[in-house]
């Protein structure tokens, strides 16, 4: 679906299913709700923003680091940061973004993905039915506003 929006050049609405695992082995299908944003006109870095689990907290012994914004031990807890660029990330992801960002997501249930010229904000796993769509949108709108918008 997409939406006229005069504040926001491009946006997107629709369901997105894969698989994760060996396809005769073991996988696990995952299907998910996501609003696409377009974020082309910003100078936002690429970077990958999920819900902390407890794999993650395993991930530094296998060679795999979150970055970690120090003044927020509390962001860690929930979330698991990635990017290419670890200092453009630090840059975006200040103590007011992420105290924002926590404000809206107090369960940190949000994933946040920068890739190119998007921006896709979903909850990993959860499709929404039509008539929880609204919802979603306006609380997956308040997260990308917190990414593509000036503050």
């Amino acid at each position: 679906m997409l939406t006229e929006n005069a504040d926001i050049p491009s946006a997107f609405l629709f369901d997105f299913a894969y698989r994760f695992g060996l396809r005769i082995i073991a996988s696990v299908r995952y299907s998910q709700s996501v609003a696409a944003f377009s974020a082309q006109m910003t100078s936002v870095p690429d970077f990958q923003l999920t819900p902390a689990t407890s794999l993650d907290r395993l991930a530094p012994r296998l060679g795999m680091q979150a970055i970690r914004i120090e003044a927020q031990p509390q962001f860690a807890k929930k979330y698991w940061l990635r990017s290419k660029d670890e200092i453009l990330a630090k840059a975006l992801f200040t103590n007011l973004l992420v105290d924002r960002l926590m404000s809206c997501d107090p369960q940190g249930g949000w994933s946040a993905e920068k890739s190119g010229g998007w921006l896709f904000v979903y909850r990993h796993g959860k499709l929404f039915a039509p008539q929880a769509l609204p919802g979603f949108w306006r609380s997956a709108q308040t997260i990308a506003d917190l990414f593509l918008r000036p503050h």
